[in-house]
């Protein structure tokens, strides 16, 4: 998305016109064959601030946002009485894939985290080899673009092709922004977390 509203890379050259039909085509595509769109953010700085680093998976973002969203999937899952189980494909080449994929590596050694996600498997792909990830990386742009354009910075209204995504069926979306009193709520269960695990692993020797 950031490519094609800059017209730039592949877009290259492309005329407004062409940007536009675009644009609207693949809402018009994800709108017919998604079962459901999950979104979640925060601010990276705060979460470095108060996330437990000594916890691979919590101390950026990327993994936190990553865990939000499964747990969302599996709620979804387990609400809509669906026994589906989810293999999650993550786009390769991020800074922090690292850290993510330590993150999943505990997520497989956990039984009941693992079932909350509904998890079956996982992979990290590039775009290229993972088309239906751009389906993820629009909604990801509009809702990043929607909290700091029209909700934070009130530069402009909501994008139409994000009032398009939700037109008609908005129940089939989940969207968050975790900050402030929940985010160090949620970060302190983190760490008592943590806690038990060394406790568990080492015998109470810290």
């Amino acid at each position: 998305m950031r490519d094609l509203t800059q017209r730039t890379r592949s877009f290259r050259g492309i005329g407004r016109e062409e940007q536009q039909r675009l644009i609207v085509e693949a809402v018009r595509i994800i709108k017919k064959r998604m079962t459901a769109g999950f979104a979640v953010s925060c601010n990276a700085k705060e979460v470095q601030q108060i996330g437990p680093k000594w916890i691979k998976g919590f101390g950026h973002a990327y993994p936190l946002c990553c865990h939000l969203s499964m747990t969302a999937v599996g709620k979804f899952l387990r609400g809509s009485g669906s026994a589906d189980r989810v293999t999650y494909v993550f786009e390769s080449g991020h800074p922090r894939e690292a850290e993510a994929k330590a993150f999943m590596r505990h997520v497989i050694l956990n039984p009941d985290v693992k079932e909350s996600y509904r998890h079956s498997g996982d992979a990290f792909l590039p775009k290229s080899d993972a088309v239906p990830l751009q389906a993820a990386d629009l909604l990801a742009w509009e809702w990043a673009k929607f909290r700091d354009e029209t909700l934070e910075q009130h530069v402009r209204p909501i994008r139409k092709s994000l009032l398009a995504l939700f037109q008609n069926d908005p129940k089939r979306y989940a969207m968050a922004h975790v900050t402030g009193a929940p985010l160090k709520k949620f970060m302190g269960r983190i760490h008592e977390l943590g806690l038990l695990q060394l406790d568990e692993e080492y015998g109470g020797k810290r």
